[in-house]
């Protein structure tokens, strides 16, 4: 958030007595992620007028898919999800906070209860009415853990289903089990989207939500297509008619399909696809900045990443920007195998870009007895753009410091079913999210992602003690502090944050983009 002299605001200020309206951000976090609308060329000012269906062609489709909001966590889910199901707040650009279904909330002095407002007359896209017995239903959802929300270990760490307060049918509370100054961030989050009280199962007919679009037909891993929600609170969106979405695994098809004019819109796009754009008279990309990470993940529990040594060799033996510029032709920022990147206000002041030490990295092999170099096996899969290519040239770069990859490829079923949290080490995705979140997620010892299985009680209790500070120093100073433990002992070997790329036509205006969704066409039209 600016504070109107180009200051950005990156922590939670003290929390008083405060009404958030019209997506006012009044002390929450803006932890200067990329967000907001796609970075377009071409993009000449014109008058929204509606009509018409948006045609997406995806590269990520799943068995893990889901039309269940609570538990969406891949790439194509998140975007369906995102147009069928509205949340309370949800946030925009930059992890500013923007009111949805919510028409203001409020904390107590302590932060420890926050409470929520709804718009007056809201509904589900099919008529029935919207009130704080399916808020309350849809929170309860997500702290059960049958329903198996990636949300749930981090949520259940600050509410439990009884201090969920519904107080009349516009009013709910949550009063927390301690101070937590992160809540809005923390719940303005896709897995909190509000569903129909009662709702368990997740089919074309019952996935009912207050977004702008409704479902019409859904066949997982291969196509779904949504219309408008004449419901919508918001008046007069969306634009479009509807959406229509299918997977395209082949790059080369892909590509046709947009310069073709048979798509829309197709992502996500590595540069290469990306100069073939360009070429085009009839399309151009679209970038979100600094939106997500590709990564290899080693488990700490699982030989040979049980010994330290042989992770941080594997880290030395990296050259950044050679990865950077082989797999993504530099469309990214460097970092030094912590979520975050330098120039925010949380990334270690010390920390640097590590650079590539081979000659140590062989020295740290030998000490823990490989003195011949290391034999590993890196699983990857061609489910999203670039995480093939990152592992073979991953390979590539360490094999002088003695680390011999062997890669195995599988398809994007098995691979996040089977090998994701499973093998000792594989390529990861994800997307960007403030701080505290993305910690949360990978590195809390009950993290809702068990990734590197990193065991370090301490960022526990740095966890806690930034939730219940009401100074933005130290939640940034304990934030510093976090990301050091993670550089020095998790086993995510990151190099760089990418700029994630999308192909689009030039005939098509605000789309946009927010972490952790991907795009949002919520007031996109053509020209």
């Amino acid at each position: 958030m600016s504070d109107g002299n180009g200051t950005t605001q990156f922590a939670i200020s003290p929390l008083k007595r405060r009404t958030m309206l019209r997506g006012a951000v009044a002390g929450i976090a803006l932890m200067a992620f990329g967000g907001g609308l796609v970075r377009q060329a071409n993009a000449q000012e014109a008058t929204p007028k509606k009509g018409g269906t948006l045609n997406m062609a995806y590269t990520s489709g799943t068995v893990r898919e889901s039309l269940d909001p609570a538990r969406a966590s891949m790439g194509n889910d998140t975007i369906y999800c995102a147009h069928i199901y509205d949340r309370l707040i949800r946030l925009e650009n930059g992890f500013a906070i923007s009111n949805q279904l919510a028409e203001n909330y409020s904390s107590n002095e302590a932060g420890s209860a926050w409470t929520f407002v709804l718009r007056e007359g809201l509904s589900f896209s099919d008529g029935t009415p919207l009130t704080t017995a399916d808020v309350a239903y849809s929170f309860a959802r997500v702290l059960d853990p049958a329903t198996a929300s990636p949300s749930q270990a981090s949520l259940a760490q600050t509410l439990d289903p009884q201090g969920i307060q519904v107080v009349d049918d516009r009013t709910i509370t949550f009063n927390l089990q301690e101070p937590n100054s992160q809540f809005p961030l923390q719940i303005a989050t896709r897995n909190f989207a509000i569903v129909k009280k009662g709702t368990s199962e997740f089919t074309v007919e019952t996935a009912i939500g207050s977004g702008p679009f409704r479902l019409t037909s859904f066949a997982p891993g291969e196509s779904w297509e949504m219309v408008r929600n004449e419901h919508y609170w918001r008046p007069n969106l969306p634009y479009l008619d509807g959406i229509r979405q299918v997977n395209i695994v082949e790059s080369a098809t892909l590509i046709q399909s947009l310069l073709s004019g048979n798509s829309n819109v197709i992502g996500q796009v590595g540069p290469a696809q990306a100069q073939l754009i360009e070429a085009s008279d009839k399309a151009h990309v679209a970038v979100s900045e600094n939106s997500a990470f590709m990564y290899v993940v080693m488990d700490l529990t699982q030989a040979p990443f049980d010994d330290p040594r042989v992770v941080r060799a594997i880290k030395l033996a990296v050259d950044r920007q050679a990865l950077l510029n082989v797999v993504f032709q530099g469309y990214g920022t460097l970092t030094s195998d912590v979520h975050i990147w330098p120039g925010h206000p949380t990334y270690p002041e010390n920390l640097g870009i590590r650079a590539q030490d081979l000659a140590q990295a062989k020295a740290l092999l030998e000490e823990a007895g490989h003195p011949n170099g290391i034999e590993l096996e890196l699983f990857t899969s061609p489910s999203l753009s670039g995480m093939v290519e990152l592992a073979t040239a991953f390979a590539e770069i360490v094999r002088p410091a003695g680390i011999n990859v062997t890669i195995r490829q599988e398809n994007a079923g098995t691979y996040w079913s089977q090998i994701w949290q499973v093998k000792p080490m594989y390529v990861s995705y994800s997307q960007a999210r403030p701080p505290v979140t993305m910690l949360s997620n990978l590195y809390a010892t009950k993290p809702a992602f068990a990734e590197t299985k990193l065991n370090n009680p301490e960022i526990d209790r740095i966890l806690g003690d930034v939730r219940t500070s009401l100074d933005v120093d130290k939640q940034n100073a304990l934030l510093r502090k976090a990301w050091q433990i993670v550089a020095d002992e998790s086993g995510s070997s990151v190099a760089f944050s990418l700029n994630v790329l999308w192909g689009m036509s030039n005939n098509i205006r605000d789309v946009r983009t927010h972490s952790g969704d991907n795009l949002q066409f919520h007031d996109a039209y053509f020209v």
